[in-house]
């Protein structure tokens, strides 16, 4: 079934456009995309890059996972929810600023940040104290929750990411 995904959020062209800024994130799109698959398929093919491309697609909802058995050991497989995408946003220049500072920040500086707010939340904090805390709008601090792999909200907290889902 082709279900096109609705952009209409400003913030969330930042998961847009990391989503598919490497080619290892766009190869195991595309191999999601033709079908099934399981997350050691992936890492076999793509290595640890895979691997992290496709928790970063679970995260954003880009794919949809199932459980199936196999030798008596139940594996979650992934497959691509999404074969297009609709954008339409609408936003002030200071928003975009805001959001464009987060999604094109070099890798090193964004690390850096995603770990202290990562440290500050222990076990989830309100995104607007954080936002206090690092001295972030809240378009900010929405974008740098939205690229990272280890930052989600759950409502209005910020909450790190669980490893094992």
């Amino acid at each position: 079934m082709s279900q096109a995904k609705l952009i209409n959020d400003v913030t969330d062209l930042v998961w847009l456009m990391r989503a598919f800024d490497s080619d290892a994130k766009r190869a195991v799109f595309e191999k999601v995309c033709e079908g099934w698959t399981i997350m050691e398929e992936i890492e076999e093919e793509y290595g640890e890059a895979g691997r992290e491309a496709l928790q970063f697609f679970e995260k954003v909802k880009l794919v949809e996972t199932r459980w199936e058995m196999d030798e008596g050991t139940a594996k979650k497989q992934y497959h691509a929810f999404y074969s297009s995408f609709h954008i339409k946003v609408i936003s002030s220049v200071d928003m975009l600023q805001d959001v464009f500072s987060i999604a094109l920040m070099d890798e090193e500086t964004f690390s850096d940040i995603e770990q202290r707010i990562y440290d500050f939340i222990d076990d989830g904090e309100l995104g607007r104290e954080a936002e206090r805390e690092f001295d972030f709008s809240s378009i900010q601090m929405k974008s740098i929750v939205k690229r990272s792999a280890i930052l989600e909200y759950k409502g209005m907290n910020i909450q790190r990411v669980d490893e094992v889902k």
